[in-house]
C-alpha cells in the first residue's frame, strides 16, 4: 500500500463500498417493508442476480491471491507461515471433501445439515474479523494507529460479539432449510446467552470509552474504518436474525466491502509489477495493450467472476445432473449445496 495513501479510493466511496452504503439500503429496507410474496421474491431473485458480480468473485478473488505462488509460499524452508498455508491450502479442503464424501457414502442428510450450521459459524468469525482487520487498515492510512490496549478490547469485543451472535440464532432455531437440505440449530441455556450479551454490552462500552479517549487525544477516529467494524459486528449479525431475505442482502454488503480491499490491493500489484524490470532477452513480452494497468486489472477481475461462476453454479449443477444419488433423501440441489457451502467454510 502506497504509504502515502490515507484511503482506498476516496472518502466517499471508502465509506459506501466499506458499509455506508448498506446503513442506507437496510434503512429503506425496513422503511418500506415489503409484506407481499412477489415484492419480497423480486428482491431475493436481485440479489441472487447481484451476487454473480460481486459475491461470487469476492470468494474466487481470495482463491486467486492464496493459491498465486502457493508453492513458495507453502513450501518454504522452515516457515511458520508455509505451515499455515498448508493447513489452509491442503488440509482443510482434503477434510472437507472427506467430510462431505462420508456424508454421501452413509446416505446421512443429518450429517450434511451439521455443515449448514458449521458454515454459518464460519462465515460470521469471517465477517468480524473482517471488519476489525479493515479498521486497524484504515486507522494505519490515516497515521493514527490503535495502541497494543485498544486492539486487545477491539478483538475481545470481536470475540464476544460473534459468538453470541451464533449461539442466539441456533437458539432461535429449530431447523432451516439451505438449498434443499435441512440443518438443525441447537439448544443454548439463557443463563449462557445472558452472561454473553452481558460481557458483549460491557466490552462495546470499553471499546466506546477507548474511541471516545483516543478522539480526545487526536481529535481525529478513522471513520469509515469504524462504519466497517459496526457493520460487520453488530448490524450484520445480528439484524439478520431480523427477517430471512437479509440473508440475501447482507452478504452482498459483506462481499462489497471485501472487493473495495482486494481490487485496491491487486491494483497497486499490477502498478507495481509493470514499474519492475523488463522480461529477459529472449523472453516472450506480452503485447503492449496487455501490459496497461487496466487491461491486467480487467483480467484479474474477469478471471475471478469466471471463477466464481465456475465454482457456484457451473460446476454444481453439471453434477447434480451427472452424479446419481437418493434425490428422496437429499434434495435435487445436493452438489449446490455442497459447492457452496463448501466455499464458504474454506473462504
Amino acid at each position: 500500500m502506497n504509504a502515502r495513501r490515507r484511503h482506498l479510493f476516496n472518502p466517499w466511496l471508502d465509506f459506501l463500498g466499506l458499509g455506508g452504503a448498506s446503513l442506507i439500503v437496510l434503512a429503506l429496507f425496513f422503511l418500506l417493508y415489503p409484506e407481499d410474496d412477489s415484492a419480497r421474491a423480486v428482491l431475493a431473485v436481485t440479489m441472487l442476480f447481484l451476487a454473480h458480480f460481486v459475491n461470487h468473485p469476492h470468494f474466487a478473488h481470495s482463491y486467486q491471491l492464496f493459491y498465486s505462488g502457493f508453492r513458495e509460499k507453502a513450501f518454504a524452508p522452515s516457515s511458520a507461515l508455509g505451515r499455515r498455508y498448508r493447513t489452509a491450502g491442503i488440509l482443510v479442503p482434503a477434510a472437507l471433501a472427506a467430510f462431505f464424501a462420508a456424508s454421501l457414502a452413509t446416505g446421512s442428510a443429518e450429517l450434511l445439515g451439521l455443515a449448514a450450521n458449521a458454515m454459518f459459524f464460519t462465515v460470521g468469525w469471517h465477517y468480524a474479523k473482517q471488519g476489525y482487520g479493515i479498521l486497524m487498515l484504515d486507522a494505519a492510512q490515516k497515521g493514527r494507529p490503535f495502541g497494543a490496549a485498544g486492539k486487545r478490547h477491539l478483538l475481545w469485543n470481536v470475540h464476544l460479539a460473534w459468538p453470541t451472535y451464533w449461539l442466539a440464532t441456533n437458539d432461535a432455531l429449530a431447523a432451516k432449510e439451505y438449498w434443499g437440505l435441512t440443518y438443525y440449530a441447537f439448544d443454548t441455556p439463557d443463563a449462557l446467552l445472558a452472561v454473553l450479551f452481558a460481557a458483549t454490552a460491557i466490552s462495546g462500552a470499553v471499546v466506546l470509552r477507548d474511541l471516545f479517549l483516543k478522539w480526545r487525544q487526536e481529535r481525529t477516529l478513522p471513520v469509515n474504518g469504524l462504519v466497517a467494524y459496526v457493520v460487520s459486528i453488530y448490524v450484520w449479525l445480528y439484524l439478520a436474525r431480523l427477517d430471512p431475505i437479509l440473508l440475501l442482502i447482507v452478504p452482498f454488503f459483506h462481499s462489497l466491502q471485501y472487493l473495495c480491499v482486494v481490487w485496491r490491493y491487486q491494483a497497486n500489484l499490477e502498478a507495481e509489477t509493470l514499474r519492475g524490470p523488463p522480461p529477459p532477452d529472449g523472453a516472450r513480452a506480452a503485447p503492449g495493450w496487455a501490459r496497461t494497468l487496466p487491461a491486467r486489472f480487467a483480467r484479474f477481475v474477469l478471471i475471478g467472476g469466471l471463477l466464481g461462476g465456475i465454482g457456484f453454479w457451473i460446476a454444481p449443477h453439471f453434477l447434480d445432473s451427472l452424479v446419481g444419488y437418493d434425490r428422496a433423501v437429499f434434495g435435487t440441489t445436493l452438489f449446490l449445496f455442497i459447492g457452496w457451502t463448501f466455499i464458504n467454510i474454506h473462504h
